[in-house]
Order: C-alpha cells, then structure tokens, then sequence
C-alpha cells in the first residue's frame, strides 16, 4: 500500500511533468508563430565579432617570429613549398609560434631555436644535409620529413639513407592498393585502407624505427612480404635525443598533413595540449522547396512532381537520419533550381518546413546554388522577397556558398550588404587548397568548409576526417538534394541516396563523439573564439595549469598523454576519447589538470 506521503509526492512529480511537457509545446508553438531562428540568438554579438576578428588577426601576426626557442615550430627552405605552407597554417590553428631557415645549416646554427621542424625532404641530398640532420638529433631538436629523396639520391648517399632510419632501397617504385594505419599518431584508431592506391618507394627499415603507416597490397608479391619488411610510409626514426618523423609520399601537401603534424608533436613529448573547435556541422545542401522542376524526370521515377516529393518522401527520411544520429539540422535552401523558368512557386511549403524544421531543433540558410545562369544576386533577391513574403521575421545567418567562386559572393554577404545577416558562408572543401582551413572574408564573415559528402565514405574520406578531426574538433559533412531533380548519374536516385547516407553516417563517427553536434551558426561562434583564443600552460610534477584567454565563454582542448592519464580537473571538465586522448572543456580562465602515471613514460626508442 502506498503511504499518504508518498501519493503526494508521486502526483506532484506527474503533475511537474505534465507542465514540462506543456511549456514544451508552448513555447515551440510560440517560436513558430513568430516565425523567428531559433539560433539568430545564438550568433556572435555584433559588437564581438570585430573585437574576435581583431584578436584573431593579432595572434596570427604575432606568431611568425624572427628566432624561436624550443616550442618554436621551424619551417626549412622557401615559404611557397607545399609542405612549409601547410605547417605555417597548423602553426596558426595551434597556436604556436614559428619562424622560416634557409636551409638546414641555418636551423643547426640556431642551436637553442626551433624544436621542431619541418622539411620538404626532396630537398635533402648532400653529405652536409646528413651532418646536419644528425647534429639536429643530438641537440634534441625534432624534425619531420615530407616525401623521401628520389631514390637515385638515396643511393648515392648511404648516409642519407642511414639519418632517415633506412636500410636499403627495395624498388624504387611499387604500386600498393592502400595501407595500415596503426592506432596513436591520430585518433580513431587502427585501421586498414584497401582502396588508397599509390605509387612510392619500397624502403626496408631499420629495426629500431617505429612504424605508423605501413602499405597493404591484393598483389602477390606484397602478400609473401613479413608484416616487419612491408613497405613502410609514415614512420619515426629516433637516431639521438631528437627524432626524424619521414612520410613516403605526398600528404603532408595538403589539408590532411595538419592531423599528421599534430600526431608527430604529439608524439615527441610526454604531454601536449592544442585547441579544438568542437563542433560537427551536418547540412542538407539546395533543398529544394516551393517549385515544380523536371517534371518528366519527377514523374517517371517518383510518380510526383519533385515538391510532393521533397515533402512526402526526401523529408521524412532525412529526418529519420538526423533522429537516428542526434544531429544538429542546418538546411540551406534553394527555393528553385532552375531561374530561367517562372513555374509557380507553392510558398506555403516554405511555412511548412520551417515548422518542421523548428520541430526538429534546427536552422535554415540560404544557398547559392542554381541550375540556370542569372546572377547571383538576382536570384537570392527573388529568395528573399519569398522569405520577406512568407517568414518576415526569419534571420538567416548562414549561406551556402558550395562551390562558388569567392568573388561570387564575397560582396553579397555581410553588413550592409544583399545578405546583410550573414555570419557564416559553408564552402566546399579544397584539399590543396593553400588557404587557412577556416578563414574571414575581407569583413567579419567567416568560411567554414563542409569536407564530407554524407552518402559517400571511401578510404581517402575516411582518412581525410581523422586527420582533420584530430588538428581541429571539426566535421563538416553536407548531401546534396539538388542532385534528386537534377541527377547526373543513376547514383543520384534518392533511394540510393539514402540508403547510402544511412549506411555511412553512424559508423565512421564513432571515434568522434566526444565532439558536439551543432548547427553552421553554432559551429559559426565556436570557431570564431577558437581563432580568437589565447592560452598558456605550464606544468609542476603531476599538475598542469591552463591558462585562457577566451573572448566567448567556454573553450576546448585535446590533451595527448604517454604513459599517464588524468584523475582529476578544476576549472573545467574531461573526456576520455580513446587511449591516452583525452577532450577537455575549459569553462573558467584557469583549469588544472591532475595526472597520475599508469605505465613509464619514456617508452621512446633509445
């Protein structure tokens, strides 16, 4: 029998929860009838985004010094070479400070400079080059090589070979399907790639090189081949004091080498601690709302005009998707495809999606994108009298730009311009791109790229994301509706479409799910005080103090730890990603983070 007490206490609970319930519904309903962004009150105050800007600006100045020290990050030979482009950008997003040498002989010459370099290592050929590598090692300084010698230069120079932690020249060239990436140098652990092909050197290591990346091949050859003397492609030589991290091909050339870059800092010391962003975008590109387009198309493979079956048939799966996954629903629409034509637009879909896209917690942008050919502010002029007509009060914040040219749209978008509430552009990711992976427009307008095709997860996409993910906390993935009206293969059916965007959605975001799901204007205020952010650490035996100057509340980090973990954090909170990484939030000016050691952290090669 239940007591008189605890009757009361059971109804008021009941009688609490039906009035949650109740002020839920409430309040969304009120939301949509005012017809507002849920998220126009999440951007950036408009007096704190050029103060962000400014901060941001001033520490990208302030990082490139004449001389350094060893936290300093030593860029050798000329400023335009791939890889030295790449390492200045991760310098920036690292906050680390770097300076240039001319060559080897200037960076030994700064004996108490740079502690760690990087080199393009093409470059690399005489006796001198040998001396100097070695004398880098026995000062503690550590270097990076991207890409071997060619292979006539390897030969002719045994001592080269000897300084880069190689044996012999097997072949000097072999073709490989793809390759092992062993678990550590970045997060998301150990995997195999059999459908990465590439041609490179065949090296034989020598024993005491660790190995992070070794090639995996169908051919015959390589399958007779012991698991020791496979052909090695990313590994770290450890001669003296300083270590030699070698890449056997070409990816610290692009965006990807920043996660690399990061691996091997992390790598060389007991504790490293960088900023994150913290954030995963998830958008539903060009979704196409109020016309009728290709109708014959429609008709013949879906039995509907496209915007019955946009509503009734790409809608609820996508909603389907992002219930499943717990994502964040940013939606850039397009109210029409096709410019060139005045078929009749239904303007109340657009009242309905937005209410189903309040519904669903989420934001809509406006796209840039179009089948015809008419400028590009003429046809966002006719989006926004639609928008004006139907949802005056809506605040767009984020436009789509895909791949538009930025002097497409760079005087489109911002204050006082067409697009006047713009924050945010979302730009189709350039991987050789010697851009800055997030950048500012000429005003306060700030690109983020979208790096992911949500239907689409090959072995070089995959890879692609650990890498990025690992230098930045940050996943943009996007899928492209448009192609439903207009496909340009079979592959464009949305059955196919969705199948393949269901299949490949959960698994290759497991290792990430310490990063938060956002939409493009949360991503948007994130990213701007990770650009902004300023920090210093120190650390006194098993505490390490981080300090933060962080222009906007809360601020990430990613802590890579050998040999300890941590018990205890003040000031903020950690989580576990996966052996020794760990995500730390950092809610006050000041954190402390407790370490107790679990196995001995010298676990180098000596």
């Amino acid at each position: 029998m239940i007591s008189r007490s605890n009757y009361i206490a059971i109804t008021l609970i009941m009688c609490v929860v039906l009035l949650m319930f109740q002020l839920t519904g409430i309040s969304e309903n009120v939301l949509m009838n005012t017809g507002e962004n849920l998220y126009a009150a999440e951007a950036v105050p408009e007096e704190q985004i050029a103060l962000e800007k400014e901060s941001y600006e001033q520490l990208v100045a302030e990082l490139q010094v004449a001389s350094g020290n060893e936290d300093t990050v030593g860029l050798v030979g000329e400023e335009d070479e791939a890889c030295l482009s790449v390492g200045s950008s991760w310098c920036v997003a690292q906050k680390r400070e770097y300076c240039y040498y001319k060559n080897l002989e200037e960076a030994v010459g700064d004996e108490n400079g740079a502690g760690f370099l990087i080199i393009d290592g093409t470059s690399l050929e005489s006796e001198e080059d040998v001396r100097n590598l070695e004398e880098l090692s026995v000062q503690g300084r550590h270097v990076v090589v991207s890409q071997l010698p060619d292979t006539e230069t390897l030969e002719e120079n045994e001592g080269l070979l000897r300084t880069l932690g190689i044996l012999e020249i097997v072949e000097d060239e072999v073709s490989v399907d793809g390759f092992k990436l062993f678990a550590g140098l970045v997060i998301g652990g150990e995997t195999v790639y059999m459908d990465y092909r590439q041609d490179m050197p065949y090296v034989r290591l020598d024993d005491s090189v660790t190995v992070y990346a070794v090639a995996q091949s169908e051919d015959n050859w390589i399958q007779d081949v012991d698991n020791e003397d496979l052909p090695a492609i990313i590994w770290r030589y450890a001669p003296g004091e300083g270590k030699v991290y070698v890449v056997n091909g070409d990816y610290l050339t692009g965006q990807t080498g920043a996660g690399l870059l990061t691996g091997f800092a992390a790598d060389c010391e007991e504790l490293y601690i960088y900023p994150v962003v913290n954030a995963q975008v998830s958008v539903v590109e060009n979704y196409t709302v109020l016309a009728d387009e290709n109708s014959e198309l429609m008709e013949r493979e879906y039995g509907q005009e496209s915007s019955i079956v946009f509503r009734d048939i790409l809608w609820p799966s996508i909603v389907a998707v992002f219930y499943d996954t717990e994502d964040a629903l940013t939606v850039t629409s397009a109210l029409r495809l096709d410019y060139s034509k005045d078929g009749e637009l239904n303007d109340s879909l657009l009242q309905y999606y937005f209410e189903q896209i309040t519904k669903e917690t989420g934001e809509i942008g406006i796209s840039g994108y179009q089948e015809s050919d008419i400028p590009l502010e003429d046809k966002l002029k006719q989006d926004l009298e639609i928008y004006e007509e139907v949802l005056p009060d809506y605040v767009i914040r984020t436009f789509q730009a895909g791949g538009l040219e930025e002097e497409d749209y760079e005087d489109l978008v911002g204050e006082g311009r067409l697009l006047s509430d713009v924050d945010t552009v979302l730009t189709d990711y350039d991987e050789n791109s010697q851009d800055m992976f997030f950048s500012y427009l000429d005003n306060e307008v700030i690109q983020l790229p979208v790096y992911m095709d949500s239907q689409v997860m090959e072995d070089e996409d995959d890879f692609r994301s650990r890498c990025l993910q690992t230098a930045y906390g940050y996943y943009g993935t996007a899928i492209d509706t448009a192609k439903v009206i207009y496909p340009e293969s079979v592959e464009d059916s949305w059955n196919i479409m969705s199948n393949d965007w269901s299949r490949n959605y959960r698994p290759y975001r497991v290792p990430f799910e310490c990063f938060e799901k956002t939409t493009a204007t949360e991503a948007d205020r994130r990213v701007r005080n990770y650009l902004a952010l300023d920090y210093e650490t120190e650390r006194i035996e098993d505490t390490i103090r981080l300090n933060t100057d962080s222009p906007d509340g809360d601020c990430y980090f990613i802590i890579r730890l050998h040999g300890e973990e941590i018990s205890e954090i003040t000031g903020g909170t950690y989580e576990e990603i996966e052996n020794g990484w760990y995500m730390l939030t950092v809610t006050e000016t000041s954190a402390e983070i407790t370490l107790e050691q679990t196995n001995h952290a010298d676990y180098y090669i000596k």
